[in-house]
């Protein structure tokens, strides 16, 4: 993806040039603070013991010409901890849902009207590993189940800081910019008590066009669902099918089609 470069983000870019130049020397440097930061939105989200969010997100595709093509999806995620989950994404190939009762891990894709099911482990965090490894499957905001969880995290950033403060939505937030090798992200994490994610947004740079990957979230911290959300019901004329496995590194996806 080649930068949009508008007469407005060229008027953005002059008029804070200064300051960013200033402050070149701190994006190399890891700030304790920045990491620390990750770790503490990270025990908060581990320590809620359900909850409900929704989010808007932004994908970059780029094709064989070398040209972004950006995606806009919806998605939408109950929990309760340890091990009931629902989550669904909703975009330009019908809406994909997936459902977690804590005994069985069930895929339905409504372009297609094919649902597939199989055993899964017991808790939220075993399953997302577990269907990525098996039958190459992605857990929507999947990190938000791991930030902040393993102590050797923050080795392999190669810069971390705060960058100041800004308005989500409702919420007044820090933005961290952080790098490691191949990616750059940054991160909006809300001020106060409820230190949670506001907004992400996720760079590749170790890809020549730099394709990008942004979710803005909506948080409820106490929502009000039943346990009935988390069992699935096959839709009238629903076709089950079998997941294929993972051969080696080659994704799988339900036969004949799980890609919705």
């Amino acid at each position: 993806m080649k930068p949009i470069r508008t007469a407005a983000a060229l008027l953005i870019a002059a008029w804070a040039g200064s300051s960013m130049a200033a402050d070149a020397g701190a994006a190399k440097t890891v700030d304790p603070q920045a990491v620390k930061a990750l770790e503490t939105m990270g025990s908060y989200l581990r320590s809620l013991p359900r909850f409900a969010l929704s989010a808007d997100t932004t994908t970059d595709f780029v094709d064989d010409n070398g040209q972004a093509l950006q995606f806009a999806r919806h998605a939408e995620m109950q929990v309760v901890r340890p091990n009931r989950l629902k989550a669904s994404v909703s975009g330009e190939q019908g809406t994909r849902s997936m459902y977690f009762d804590g005994k069985t891990f069930t895929l339905y894709g409504s372009q297609h009207n094919f649902y597939a099911s199989a055993p899964a482990p017991k808790t939220i965090g075993e399953l997302v590993g577990d269907i990525a490894d098996k039958y190459g499957i992605e857990t929507p905001l999947a990190d938000l189940f791991y930030w902040g969880s393993d102590p050797d995290q923050g080795k392999e950033l190669t810069a971390a800081r705060a960058v100041g403060e800004e308005r989500i939505g409702d919420a007044t937030c820090t933005h961290y910019a952080f790098r490691k090798p191949g990616t750059d992200w940054q991160l909006w994490i809300r001020k106060g008590a409820q230190p949670l994610p506001c907004k992400l947004v996720i760079t590749a740079t170790d890809i020549e066009a730099r394709p990008q990957h942004a979710v803005r979230f909506n948080w409820q911290t106490q929502p009000s669902f039943g346990n009935d959300v988390f069992s699935f019901k096959p839709p009238k004329d629903a076709k089950r099918i079998a997941f294929a496995r993972n051969e080696a590194s080659k994704p799988a996806s339900a036969k004949p089609s799980a890609k919705q």
